[in-house]
């Protein structure tokens, strides 16, 4: 079979192409996982809200926060981490099964798109893997960095403090670093293929993403630090959607201050404390919450489908899938063949 070539753009963009292909299977995966987001954040705030209701009840009397008390309010959400951490943890890897059979086979299941099957049980196998190679990886840069100390030290006691031993540690140091950054870099993108081709193949498959990056990984790379600019881009331009929306429920639910502040009169701390504890229930500002949560978690699928996408695109490639999805392959010359010699 021969291989597809690298479509730049279709690769960085293919979480979009995947979207357009089956843009309703696409809304069913990100309003459940909205709906699932909510859940475990609403469990959170439920759990955290008595505890900060104390503390500004406290703060607005005037006195100090009892250690007695804090720990008492903070009792039951001591308890329920482990469960909110596990429950993070398993709608995680069901976000990540469901889009990934989107974005490689073009399937997302009937009625809730989220399940623990076996594409679920191959990406935890993967996950789990590539936090074993991250541990590795750290020990490695550690062993590293202690031999080349070692080096930096000899070359100093064997130039005397010299001048140019500094210079010439200065440079060692920065070989390295340059080259374990390279190879950090390398590493991630010969693996990011992996958890695609588990659910792509319905098997488990880590080190068979090497061949799925074999000769695209500059490509790759490429349509990663392009992702990465529409991230730095993107999260700036959401920052600012959120700070005008929060101060403007927070201001409007507090607004009724204003006219003594710009009368010149003192309101003093406890009337800013009990409006700004009356304003967390206002519904100004539970809209401006939920605007902000709206707006942060549609940003963080979009990144999160973009960044998986490369990956996805590569284990499609690799499997000889493009031309069941993509719609606008050219053919290359060289397929209609070679004409023939003269003489």
């Amino acid at each position: 079979m021969t291989e597809q070539k690298y479509d730049f753009t279709s690769a960085t963009f293919w979480f979009f192409k995947a979207v357009g292909r089956n843009p309703g299977g696409a809304f069913s995966i990100a309003l459940w996982q909205m709906i699932f987001y909510a859940v475990i954040f609403g469990a959170a705030l439920a759990l955290t809200m008595p505890m900060v209701a104390s503390i500004l009840e406290m703060a607005a009397a005037g006195a100090e926060p009892d250690p007695a008390d804090l720990l008492a309010a903070a009792g039951g959400l001591l308890a329920v981490i482990p469960l909110l951490v596990i429950g993070s943890l398993l709608v995680t890897l069901m976000v990540q099964g469901a889009w990934m059979r989107l974005l490689t086979r073009n399937e997302v299941k009937g009625g809730i798109p989220f399940r623990l099957g076996g594409d679920e049980g191959r990406l935890f196998l993967v996950n789990l893997c590539f936090i074993g190679l991250l541990i590795v990886g750290y020990i490695a840069v550690f062993a590293i960095v202690a031999a080349l100390v070692a080096v930096s030290a000899g070359v100093g006691m064997a130039t005397d403090g010299a001048v140019w031993s500094g210079l010439i540690n200065g440079l060692l140091w920065f070989l390295v670093v340059v080259a374990l950054g390279v190879a950090v870099i390398i590493l991630m993108v010969r693996f990011a293929a992996a958890p695609a081709l588990s659910v792509r193949q319905r098997g488990f498959r880590l080190f068979e993403s090497f061949a799925a990056t074999r000769r695209i990984v500059g490509w790759m790379v490429l349509s990663y630090f392009v992702l990465l600019i529409v991230a730095l881009v993107g999260s700036m331009v959401v920052s600012v959607l959120q700070q005008v929306a929060f101060m403007g429920g927070a201001m409007g639910a507090i607004a009724p201050l204003w006219s003594d502040i710009m009368a010149g009169v003192d309101p003093g701390p406890e009337a800013v404390l009990a409006a700004l504890r009356d304003a967390m229930g206002s519904p100004a500002v539970l809209i401006a919450l939920a605007v902000i949560v709206l707006v942060q978690v549609i940003f963080q699928i979009v990144i999160e489908g973009l960044w998986h996408g490369v990956g996805a695109y590569a284990a499609v490639r690799h499997d000889g899938g493009l031309g069941e999805n993509e719609q606008d392959i050219s053919a290359p010359a060289e397929s209609v063949g070679n004409p023939p010699a003269e003489g």
